[in-house]
């Protein structure tokens, strides 16, 4: 998990409560072996007509996976474990991203379920009294509105799509009509406390497709599991400053000697700190082929 930190002008205590806000980890990308499927998985986000071995709980510590292919599609199972990285997801949305090492990063990628905060985004302030005020959800016009992003989690996908480094990874609404035509499916079971999910992806088949997994000439393929919330400019739209601030060198016993260093200033630093968790994982997949 990679965390980014950030830094602030207040109080040593406020340090300290915005900091036990943040966990900080890392990890290399992890390899897994696909599973060999001889007859189509239902997306429903149920895991069904998985096979009994196909979900992987040591894989990631938030979530359990289960990865598995037949000779046209990749499938993708997800099941929340940790509840602090579902709710990240649920209000911020559950990226994958697809490639084989040699293509452009993120230059390909699903966002599924688009998160409340997506869906908020109709209400003029909506965005920030949810995540900024917990009382707001509590006024009924407020909660009929959150009651609606959350029926939608199963519902709403957003694609990513890419093709120089200089771009912006811009999430774009698609309809399941139009995802459906090409190929992909995604299914979602549970609710607002805890979810799973499932997303069928295309394997390209040498015609390049728009929304296809390109595996290596090993049969090799990278995914990119990340939570990344949309930026403070964005849901404030407060653009945080730094500023000059001096004082006293402890090195100093006459406590005459100042120093000056720069820190970051915002209006609202825990909504700062929460918007600069960004979650991610990366594991390398190897396709089953039939011999």
């Amino acid at each position: 998990m990679i965390l980014h930190f950030f830094a602030r002008p207040l109080s040593a205590a406020a340090l300290f409560v915005l900091t036990a806000l943040l966990t900080f980890g890392c990890s290399g990308s992890k390899n897994v072996s696909s599973l060999s499927v001889q007859q189509p998985i239902s997306i429903d986000g149920d895991f069904d007509d998985w096979p009994s071995s196909a979900l992987r709980s040591t894989l990631i510590d938030d979530f359990d996976v289960a990865i598995a292919n037949d000779d046209r599609y990749v499938y993708i199972g997800v099941n929340f474990r940790n509840n602090r990285t579902w709710q990240m997801a649920r209000d911020h949305g559950f990226r994958m991203f697809f490639d084989n090492g040699n293509q452009l990063r993120r230059s390909f990628g699903i966002v599924f379920p688009t998160g409340i905060v997506e869906s908020l985004g109709d209400y003029p302030g909506a965005r920030q009294n949810y995540l900024e005020n917990p009382g707001w959800q509590n006024m009924p016009d407020n909660q009929r509105l959150v009651q609606q992003a959350e029926q939608q989690l199963g519902e709403r996908v957003q694609v990513i799509r890419r093709t120089e480094r200089r771009d912006r990874i811009r999430p774009s609404l698609v309809s399941r009509e139009r995802l459906e035509a090409n190929g992909i499916l995604t299914g979602a079971s549970g609710s607002s406390r805890v979810m799973s999910i499932e997303v069928r992806i295309p394997i390209d088949d040498g015609s390049g497709d728009f929304f296809a997994i390109t595996p290596d000439n090993n049969g090799r393929f990278y995914i990119d599991f990340e939570i990344e919330p949309m930026s403070y400019e964005e849901i404030t739209g407060e653009n945080p400053t730094f500023e000059t601030v001096e004082t006293a060198d402890r090195r100093d016993p006459t406590g005459r000697s100042t120093r000056t260093r720069q820190q970051l200033s915002v209006s609202n630093p825990r909504l700062y700190a929460q918007l600069s968790y960004i979650f991610q994982e990366r594991v390398r997949v190897t396709l089953s082929r039939e011999e």
